[in-house]
């Protein structure tokens, strides 16, 4: 019996010990959201300067353009805009030996539709954000350009045309056609 009671405080003492160190470990939690948040609103953030396919740090740490790989980029820019879909634009870069971001002969889909939806292509970062931009930083001219915002402007609303999916208040819907990856 004083065995079985021994056990339960025991058992008591270890749920407070768990419970205070879930409560250190939200704290600690908090506090690196607030620091990055922090950096993030005062522009310090080294998020800013995080290097992307097209870009490099130079000796500033700054953004730069690699120009071959830039030119790799406006590359894909342009395949979307003439109409070839991810799948196409894949495959071209793999027929063209156009080695991927990670320096494989393989570009993965997902690569290149991050690509074309990319700010950082127009000179825009934007930290913190959960995908509605409802609370986020944008710092708009952070680095040079590869492609123009026009140019960017038209493979989003491109983008838009071909999926299948409608965005609206009452929320995310299917549409009753269909973009085909197919096509070219």
């Amino acid at each position: 019996m004083w065995l079985k009671k021994e056990l339960n405080i025991s058992h008591h003492i270890i749920s407070i010990i768990e419970s205070m160190v879930q409560a250190e470990n939200e704290s600690r939690s908090d506090n690196i959201k607030w620091g990055i948040k922090q950096r993030a609103a005062q522009r310090t953030s080294k998020l800013y300067k995080r290097k992307c396919y097209g870009y490099f740090n130079d000796a500033d740490s700054n953004l730069a353009i690699d120009d071959k790989e830039a030119k790799n980029v406006r590359l894909i820019f342009n395949m979307y805009l003439q109409g070839k879909s991810v799948i196409g634009i894949v495959a071209e870069l793999e027929r063209l030996g156009i080695k991927s971001p990670t320096g494989k002969q393989k570009w993965a889909k997902r690569t290149v539709d991050v690509m074309l939806s990319n700010e950082e292509y127009i000179g825009n970062v934007r930290l913190l954000d959960n995908g509605k931009h409802d609370l986020c930083y944008l710092a708009e001219g952070n680095n040079p350009l590869i492609i123009s915002k026009e140019m960017y402007q038209a493979v989003q609303l491109e983008k838009q045309r071909r999926s299948n999916v409608i965005k609206s208040k009452e929320g995310d819907r299917r549409k009753n056609t269909k973009y085909s990856s197919r096509e070219q």
